[in-house]
């Protein structure tokens, strides 16, 4: 493709020896499309005759139409410049041609394309806003640590790379791992991502074949249930208590299944802790069934009022429990650094099939990243952050307050970026509340099969104080109009 001297790349001819039609169409083409935009500086008649091969005088005619057509314009003493009111028209055929492309796709891309239960709203307001709160991230010091390691990245570093992850990456995790969840593990045993969805997809690739069953707890994180379902797994939702996962339900609906998805040390999303009961049924039911369990820690480092939950895999002695954890909820969201846990037998499968998706993971941020471990960053700003979201929690939680005598509920001393408030009328609370602005999302969205009761999903993580205050002063304040409008229509 040419290119002018001032950057501006031109779009490219057919054949070796271009006419002026053929030099015309694709400029003007182009321009109409957008490739080049309005206002960029286009090289001169010479040098454009220069890279298309052509003559001068054939590049000054071209130039003069597309003047006069008021696609160019020349500016004496500056240069050409695509016009600012070049503007693209309507193209009848393209148009059909594109819908012909959409009605044609396959029936399983029809209902994955439908599947919008994963995409996150970009405008975070009271309460869709369950992310890092990035107000108190040491930029500053992020910033130093990745301009260092740009100056220390090797020419090695800028090919491919390994595809389980960088190794000073996989040393800081382990270490990590260690300190603040008790996961004891290799560096040789964890395995870098871009996201627990894509590990959970790649780990259902390697364990499952077409159509084996999974149990997935009900409700669940749907980008959870999604992974699996990707990878052609058979979903079976197993119900969820106070207890956590009902492991008894999951034996009598398949007792054979490949795989366990749960989050036992903070259940999404209804908060609850697995108990030390069902956690040892689970780990038997997989040491048994020579099964394994996906073990998604999301939020582990963020617990509350207590000590963040003791994860599964430190209580399982048979190497059945795959431990899957972010790095989105601790630093901020467009990190994208994910990780997982696995027995070294299993890395070189799991990489390989890794090269196939998508090769490898960017090393400068996971160079970064390491250093911001190894140098003491990380655990601070993880302590300082586990202080930011216990206020935050705890400020909803009495701003909660006066529903607690109205059949309202929510779990006391939560961890975590949410808090799921339980009401049979949550739905007309939830439209009454987001006529005023808030964002609420309902339990019964995170359920594969329906079941008495809802509630409400608060997560509040990216959000201010003061937005909170606010927030959950609209919410008590809809959850009291509907309370009243009832009471109205049961009285007449």
């Amino acid at each position: 493709m040419p290119r002018s001297s001032r950057g501006v790349l031109l779009p490219p001819v057919t054949g070796s020896r271009p006419r002026r039609t053929d030099v015309y169409l694709a400029l003007r083409d182009a321009v109409l499309q957008g490739t080049l935009a309005p206002g960029e500086n286009v090289p001169s008649s010479r040098k454009a005759a220069i890279d298309y091969g052509v003559s001068r005088g054939l590049m000054e005619e071209v130039y003069s139409q597309l003047v006069e057509e008021g696609l160019l314009e020349r500016i004496v003493g500056r240069g050409t410049f695509i016009a600012k009111r070049a503007t693209k028209p309507t193209d009848p055929d393209r148009h059909e041609e594109t819908i012909q492309g959409v009605s044609s796709v396959s029936t399983r891309g029809h209902k994955l394309a439908g599947n919008v239960a994963c995409r996150i709203m970009r405008q975070f307001k009271p309460f869709n806003a369950g992310v890092a709160d990035t107000t108190a991230f040491p930029w500053q010091i992020w910033q130093r640590i990745q301009a260092r390691a740009v100056r220390d990245l090797r020419r090695a570093d800028m090919n491919f790379t390994d595809p389980r992850g960088v190794p000073a990456l996989r040393r800081s995790l382990a270490h990590h791992l260690a300190q603040l969840r008790g996961v004891r593990c290799a560096p040789d045993q964890v395995v870098v991502f871009n996201s627990i969805q894509q590990a959970s997809y790649l780990l259902a690739l390697l364990l499952t074949n077409p159509g084996d069953a999974a149990w997935v707890e009900d409700p669940c994180y749907p980008g959870a249930r999604a992974a699996l379902e990707l990878a052609g797994t058979t979903i079976v939702p197993v119900p969820v208590d106070q207890q956590g996962l009902q492991v008894e339900e999951g034996l009598r609906r398949a007792p054979h299944a490949r795989l366990a998805c749960v989050t036992p040390s903070h259940q999404f999303p209804s908060g609850f802790v697995m108990s030390a009961e069902r956690r040892t049924a689970l780990l038997e039911w997989a040491h048994r069934q020579d099964t394994w369990i996906l073990e998604d820690d999301y939020d582990g480092e963020f617990g509350h009022a207590r000590q963040p939950a003791t994860p599964l895999h430190s209580l399982d002695r048979h190497a059945r429990v795959l431990y899957l954890g972010t790095l989105s909820k601790s630093m901020f969201v467009s990190l994208r650094l994910a990780f997982a846990v696995v027995p070294e037998a299993m890395v070189e499968q799991l990489a390989n099939i890794r090269t196939q998706l998508d090769a490898f993971g960017a090393p400068l941020i996971q160079l970064a990243m390491s250093r911001f471990m190894d140098e003491g960053h990380f655990s601070t700003h993880v302590r300082h952050m586990r202080n930011v979201y216990a206020e935050k929690a705890a400020v909803l939680a009495e701003g909660l307050m006066p529903l607690a005598n109205h059949g309202w509920s929510w779990e006391k001393g939560t961890a975590g970026l949410q808090i799921l408030l339980r009401h049979p009328d949550a739905q007309e609370v939830q439209r009454t509340a987001e006529a005023s602005g808030l964002a609420l999302h309902l339990l019964s969205s995170y359920r594969h099969e329906s079941a008495g009761g809802d509630g409400l999903l608060l997560r509040f993580g990216g959000l201010s104080i003061s937005a909170i205050r606010a927030g959950v002063e609209q919410l008590v304040f809809a959850a009291q109009t509907m309370r009243h409008s009832s009471r109205n229509k049961s009285s007449q």
